[in-house]
């Protein structure tokens, strides 16, 4: 019986000395986000909560500040892609845009993306409502109430506050 504790023990031992250098770096707890420090395994980013909770796994190459872009929201960026993580350690926009401007800025709830050379926007729950087919999208309400003009492959039109293209 003292074989089996001390055998119990000793592999107890050797999993709470892995738990412990699980991480190559952990920084401070409430910089990013409150009782969340962020971590890095190799060049990889993610967070733990104030109990040692992995909340985000540290899949990232770089996680910015928390409420720039968006309230309660991060963004993050994969190898040249960018995406969002919520306050809830959730992936709310996959890391598919290479380029996210700021929510608000042509329509209201509204950002902005590009892929490639093509914009589009997403929505501020993560939905993509214009996919990013067009070359150019002015403001919205310029020519028209609700609508901004857009253009594709040297064709103009319009689409409207939903994001649907008009058909005229």
């Amino acid at each position: 019986m003292k074989k089996f504790v001390f055998i119990l023990v000793l592999f107890s031992s050797i999993g709470l000395c892995y738990a412990q250098t699980k991480y190559d770096k952990i920084e401070m707890f409430d910089v990013y986000r409150t009782d969340w420090a962020m971590v890095k395994v190799g060049n990889k980013l993610g967070f733990i909560d104030n109990e040692g909770r992995e909340v985000v796994k540290p899949i990232y190459d770089k996680i910015d500040m928390f409420d720039v872009y968006r309230n309660d929201w991060a963004m993050v960026r994969v190898g040249n892609k960018l995406g969002f993580i919520d306050n809830k350690g959730r992936e709310v926009v996959k890391p598919i845009y290479d380029k996210i401007d700021m929510f608000d800025v042509y329509r209201n709830d509204w950002a902005m993306v590009k892929v490639g050379n093509k914009l589009g926007f997403i929505d501020n729950k993560g939905r993509e409502v214009v996919k990013p087919i067009y070359d150019k999208i002015d403001m919205f309400d310029v020519q028209k109430n609700d609508w901004a003009m857009v253009e594709i492959d040297g064709r103009v039109g319009f689409i409207d506050k939903e994001g649907k293209f008009i058909q005229e």
